[in-house]
């Protein structure tokens, strides 16, 4: 997917104002060395601007990418030497890796949010 700012905005319902902080925030960012937007970009706009309906600012929303931030660098330390492993189909291998790690860091996440919410009720 390959979407223009003005498109990103008229899609998801944000503002200009709105984009122009989750870029600052380093949320979204454009594909590099050109001035349009990916799928993740476009999902996560969407996902910021629903979220903007319980009163989370882009600003609040940091946390967020710190988390995922730190994530991927433990999955990073994970795949990378099966990655440069010389052996044939390795970096399919550690794809594979990675993407299979980040469901099940999505799923842990998941359950550590829902299960902390429900303790405190």
């Amino acid at each position: 997917v390959r979407i223009s700012r003005k498109e990103l905005i008229k899609t998801t319902g944000i503002t200009d104002a709105f984009l122009d902080q989750l870029i600052e925030y380093g949320l979204i960012k454009q594909k590099s060395g050109t001035r349009v937007f990916d799928a993740d970009a476009l999902m996560t706009a969407q996902v910021a601007n629903e979220l903007a309906a319980y009163g989370l600012e882009p600003r609040h929303l940091k946390a967020f990418k710190t988390a995922a931030d730190r994530e991927i660098g433990l999955v990073k330390q994970i795949v990378e030497p099966i990655r440069r492993s010389r052996e044939p189909g390795a970096e399919g291998r550690a794809n594979a890796a990675a993407d299979e790690m980040a469901v099940l860091s999505i799923r842990l996440h998941s359950v550590l949010v829902r299960s902390g919410l429900s303790s405190n009720n």
